[in-house]
């Protein structure tokens, strides 16, 4: 027997632990790619939308136009402010405008108690929260159902039907009068 057994590679009963754990590796790997990719798919093929509910209607916006989602009870009204404007809210130490969608939809509605989230959109940078009666889990809906919508401040119809607004449309970002 040589010095040189000892500095090769393991054989026999040594060598299949190495391979089984490099197998086991290779494995976990290609399973993770594979869930990533899965994902892109679904994710292009779908669009994730907020529903929510104002006016005793049921409306959604898409996710990607979501900021946050805060508890009306922390608006601070505004004295002097147009009809339709609820007050302001502090949003990662920023103070933003909030509306009473309802007066935006022309919708009959409650008082302000009925209002009990704050949504915050971003409208390309300029950043304003609606309020509305409550705001349901997240769904997420084929891009083959979404229609586009005939009229008023709305991107899409959902089934359901869930109109899906356009917050550009609704005429309260700096751009528009806002």
């Amino acid at each position: 027997m040589t010095a040189r057994g000892d500095d090769a590679a393991p054989v026999g009963d040594d060598a299949a632990p190495v391979a089984a754990a490099a197998g086991r590796e290779g494995i976990l790997r290609q399973r993770a790619r594979d869930l990533a990719q899965a994902r892109e798919t679904a994710s292009a093929d779908t669009v994730p939308l907020l529903p929510f509910e104002v006016g005793g209607e049921r409306y959604a916006v898409e996710v990607i136009r979501v900021h946050q989602v805060l508890d009306a009870r922390f608006v601070d009204p505004l004295l002097g402010a147009p009809r339709g404007v609820v007050g302001a809210i502090m949003a990662r130490s920023r103070p933003v405008p909030v509306f009473d969608l309802r007066h935006l939809l022309g919708l009959e509605g409650g008082g302000l108690v009925d209002l009990v989230r704050v949504i915050l959109v971003d409208d390309e940078g300029d950043l304003f929260g609606f309020a509305v009666e409550s705001v349901s889990p997240t769904i997420e809906v084929p891009a083959t159902e979404l229609r586009p919508a005939q009229a008023g401040p709305f991107r899409w119809m959902a089934p359901g039907p869930i109109a899906v607004l356009d917050p550009a449309r609704l005429g309260v970002g700096g751009g528009e009068g806002g």
